[in-house]
């Protein structure tokens, strides 16, 4: 029988092009339809006024330059066990958590949405990913390998090796 597990989320917003206006279209559609915890990670070369007009919207801190650095820092940084990890401009519909939920059995799942019939954690999307904090304080940080692919392909194959389960969830409500 399928459980529903309630569990408490918090969102990471990742701002790698640091738009002001992506990040606040996001971090609105996230504080007005759930009751949650939500960080922005800008990246290192994100000025002063930038940050602060960041920070009107929701707690924004600052790593490197690229999408691994952007989550290892979010993923150290945020106060919720549980994180969706969100690009900014992403709009985020009532009930996005809701299917996750059904398929979180322990801290070692991490979960994504199949988009574009790509159901491989690998070549799957990070808009959407769904990991534990604990996880990167296990299983170590993203390496910044020369692609996003290879380096998530590296850190899949040291979690797997830990007991780790990555489930490819389809239909997840996130544009």
């Amino acid at each position: 029988m399928i459980q529903y597990n309630n569990i408490n989320f918090g969102f990471i917003i990742l701002n790698p092009l640091r738009d002001i206006w992506a990040q606040r279209s996001t971090a609105r559609t996230i504080l007005r339809t759930f009751n949650c915890d939500c960080l922005c990670v800008a990246p290192k070369d994100t000025n002063k006024e930038e940050l602060t007009q960041m920070n009107e919207f929701c707690p924004t801190i600052k790593a490197g330059n690229t999408y691994t650095d952007l989550i290892n820092k979010g993923l150290e940084k945020t106060k919720s066990p549980w994180n969706v990890i969100v690009i900014a401009g992403t709009s985020i519909r009532a009930g996005t958590t809701k299917k996750y939920h059904y398929f979180i059995e322990s801290e070692k799942d991490i979960l994504f949405p199949i988009v574009d019939k790509k159901y491989e954690f690998g070549e799957g999307s990070i808009n959407g990913l769904v990991m534990h904090r604990n996880c990167i304080k296990e299983v170590g940080k993203f390496n910044n390998e020369d692609s996003l692919e290879l380096s998530k392909l590296v850190w899949a194959d040291k979690a797997i090796s830990l007991g780790y389960k990555f489930k490819a969830i389809a239909g997840v409500k996130i544009l």
